[in-house]
């Protein structure tokens, strides 16, 4: 620390010099305690014999890690996938190009998705250790740190989601990286760049921005407080923005177009899944106001992405304790971020959310407010250690009195919870469990105050060490008990391919002639069930083809994806039957979309087969205009034909030549991800109508001369074609990611020059 007690880096000095005397506890010692820990805590997933799959790592994002990998092993790059939403694209979702995937080329799934999850917890513990021991802090205080930033409810709540287990994991190294980087240069702005990168990569846009918020605050310290030039120090920061820019511009290009044409829009988000206004209490009371599922979980009502967000009662006391002992710039950022998070997580209930959206409307991109919660994990780690490390004679009493106090203060905050929990109970609260789980709170959270009280007035000896051992241990014990059953596991057998063929006997629709269409009545029946057993509730919900877990089996579907952001265009067709009450279709549209087979509405596991389907390009219609809203209305009625008619934007009327019904013939069809060819025979010019999701970078061409590619039917693809024989094809063609590809390779080699022509990162004092 620097006079000023801000954070100033330094080299960590021998084991002597350690403010507690913990010289065992090297950086070495500490990898391999965390990775023990978090072998320990996982043994049967480790092993294999177990699979992560609850919620979206199941249902989302393991299928598409999948689809990508086989698409891969097929020899071509997954720029759009025929199998959800009619077609969609998928390179371009944001977190696809993030390099952990080539894990899943090497080693076999699923064990490469849950080793991918581990191996960030223990990344983002180390890297945490790492910052602190940077900044002077003494190696018990930077591990228990570590610990904390690992073994939260936060964090283990993200084993649901891998981009947000990469986000946490490398925070900590973007910030050292980057603080080194404008103090240093060298070498420093190449680390910078690359981990700024990870962390853009792994796909958690709405905390990156707020991330690098927290960066600029850092940065400004410095140039108040350190004497040091600014200039300098702002232009190696903007060299690291501009590298780490570069680098990700491979996805970043592809995602901001793909955004432009989405579902999404500034007035998306910000009302779905807010934090209660009586969260926060879950910090002390993680089941105050909760509900338990039919599966074991707990839930808060009316949020229900995050299983939680506790971080340990000991670790708040010891973050406020190190917040008012040092009283410093970095302090109130720190503490300032974490409050400003957690009222951000209140969404619309928050004065202060609805402020931030006027002045920066696009927030309203990010959906669920509740996000915002997952910030403080970060945060608060780094103010417990220093609460921690502050063991020098003169300030020893004043960190205990304020230790002991704000024990107190929680203790009865917590028995005030549980008043109001007993005498103004939610319909599905549980009394009992949540004074049983309170109550093991705060014995953890004493144990864990009592010990690091202890630690500052003991002697280096055998003891001692063992003390602090059992105080990292309270910390994924207290994690692990908080919120019962928060993170349970499957045999990995159920993420095997072949469910459809073996539930239904039948091999799935081929690409390019059939899909199957979940009912909307089974849609909102799958949303509400949940099995018990989740072994068999997970093989209910593959035989349903839920969200993406039909590309597991390779079963074209009409909608229901859980792809993030999808053409605008379907979601409109989407929204209309899936989410407005009343709406009924007949079965033109059935035909029209390709439906090869459909879920029944009593048995939403079952499937019908249906014989009428049309194939995916059909010919010969007569063209008519109308808007979004009336065809909507024509397409789900009854007496839609889409033989006979297909709807087309008043904006293409001067593009069409064709007025009414005509004699054509497709032939030779040929359909693969990226390209679809046929062979065109007509008598007169034609309209020809493709069942595939309109999208901006589909190209169309005649005979090898572009022709225009019209929107049918509200969501799907149109040509016309000349009398005649005539070969037409659609390619798929993202010039954006050949120029992002371009910017980041030439930004890789400039990162390379910079190293080669760099002298080694310096570590000495600043």
């Amino acid at each position: 620390m620097n006079g000023t007690g801000d954070v100033e880096e330094q080299k960590p000095g021998p084991r002597a010099a350690d403010p507690l005397g913990v010289g065992w506890l090297s950086g070495r010692n500490f990898l391999l305690l965390l990775t023990a820990a978090v072998v320990a805590s996982f043994p049967k997933v480790v092993l294999g014999l177990n699979t992560f799959f609850f919620r979206d790592f199941g249902v989302l994002c393991y299928p598409q890690a999948f689809y990508q990998r086989e698409s891969i092993l097929r020899g071509e790059l997954p720029f759009w996938t025929p199998y959800n939403y009619c077609g969609t694209p998928f390179l371009a979702q944001w977190g696809s190009w993030y390099p952990a995937f080539i894990l899943n080329l090497i080693f076999p799934m699923p064990w490469s998705m849950n080793f991918f999850h581990l191996s960030h917890l223990v990344l983002g513990g180390c890297g945490m250790y790492w910052l602190l021991r940077r900044w002077g802090v003494g190696a018990f205080a930077a591990s228990f740190a570590g610990f904390a930033y690992v073994f939260n409810g936060v964090t283990l709540s993200c084993l649901m989601w891998p981009s947000y287990t990469a986000f946490l994991a490398w925070s900590p190294w973007v910030l050292g990286c980057t603080m080194a980087a404008w103090r240093e240069g060298g070498r420093w702005i190449v680390l910078a760049s690359l981990a700024s990168a990870m962390q853009v990569l792994a796909g958690v846009p709405e905390l990156t921005v707020l991330f690098w918020v927290l960066v600029g605050f850092f940065w400004m310290v410095d140039a108040t407080t350190l004497k040091q030039p600014v200039w300098p120090a702002l232009r190696r920061l903007g060299l690291v923005i501009a590298l780490a820019a570069g680098i990700t511009m491979v996805q970043m290009l592809p995602f901001f177009d793909l955004l432009m044409h989405s579902q999404r829009d500034r007035n998306f988000g910000g009302s779905k899944w807010p934090m209660p206004s009586w969260g926060l209490a879950s910090l002390l009371a993680p089941l105050f106001h909760c509900f338990q599922s039919s599966q074991g979980q707990w839930f808060q009502p009316g949020q229900e992405l995050v299983g939680s967000y506790y971080l340990g009662v000991g670790v708040l006391v010891l973050a406020v304790t190190g917040s008012l002992l040092k009283r410093n710039k970095t302090a109130a950022i720190l503490g300032g971020m974490a409050l400003f998070c957690w009222l951000m997580a209140l969404g619309p209930k928050s004065v202060l959310f609805d402020g931030v959206k006027r002045v920066f409307p696009w927030i309203g991109v990010a959906r669920y407010p509740v996000k915002f919660a997952f910030f403080p994990v970060f945060l608060l780690p780094l103010l417990a250690a220093w609460a921690v490390d502050e063991v020098k004679v003169d300030l020893v009493r004043k960190r205990d009195r304020l230790v002991i106090s704000l024990a107190g203060a929680m203790i009865l905050l917590m028995g005030a919870i549980l008043l109001v929990a007993a005498r103004f109970p939610l319909q599905n609260d549980e009394w009992s469990p949540t004074l049983r789980n309170t109550a093991w709170r705060a014995v953890f959270a004493l144990l864990l105050l009592a010990g690091v009280l202890w630690l500052a007035r003991s002697k280096p000896t055998r003891s001692r060490i063992l003390v602090q051992v059992m105080l990292l241990g309270l910390l994924p014990l207290d994690a692990f008990t908080h919120s019962p059953d928060m993170f349970p596991e499957i045999p990995a057998s159920n993420l095997a391919p072949g469910i459809w063929t073996a539930g239904v006997k039948q091999p799935p629709p081929r690409l390019g002639e059939g899909r199957v269409m979940s009912t909307p009545d089974a849609e909102r029946y799958l949303e509400k069930s949940g099995v018990k057993d989740l072994a068999i509730d997970f093989t209910g919900m593959r035989l349903a083809q839920r969200h993406n877990l039909n590309l597991l089996d390779s079963v074209p579907k009409v909608a229901g994806g859980g792809m993030i952001l999808h053409p605008a265009y379907f979601d409109k067709l989407e929204t209309y039957l899936y989410r407005t009450l009343g709406v009924q279709f007949g079965p033109g549209l059935l035909d029209f979309l390709s439906a090869a087979w459909f879920s029944s509405p009593e048995k939403p596991l079952f499937w019908k087969q249906r014989t009428t389907y049309l194939p995916q390009i059909t010919a010969g219609q007569r063209p008519a205009f109308a808007g979004d809203d009336e065809v909507l209305r024509a397409i789900t009625a009854d007496s839609f034909d889409p033989r006979g008619v297909a709807y087309l934007p008043e904006e293409a009327r001067p593009l069409i030549s064709v007025t009414n019904l005509t004699q054509c013939k497709i032939v030779n069809t040929r359909w693969s991800a990226h390209k679809i060819e046929a062979d065109v025979e007509a008598t007169e010019p034609s309209l020809v109508v493709i069942s595939q999701s309109y999208y901006h970078l589909w190209r169309a061409s005649m005979d090898g001369q572009a022709i225009p590619l019209l929107r049918a039917n509200v969501a799907f693809q149109a040509v016309q074609a000349p009398a005649g024989r005539h070969h037409l094809a659609l390619v798929y063609r993202d010039d954006f990611f050949r120029i992002g590809a371009g910017i980041t390779i030439i930004t890789l080699a400039a990162c390379a020059l910079i190293w080669m022509f760099s002298g080694p990162a310096r570590r000495e004092v600043i």
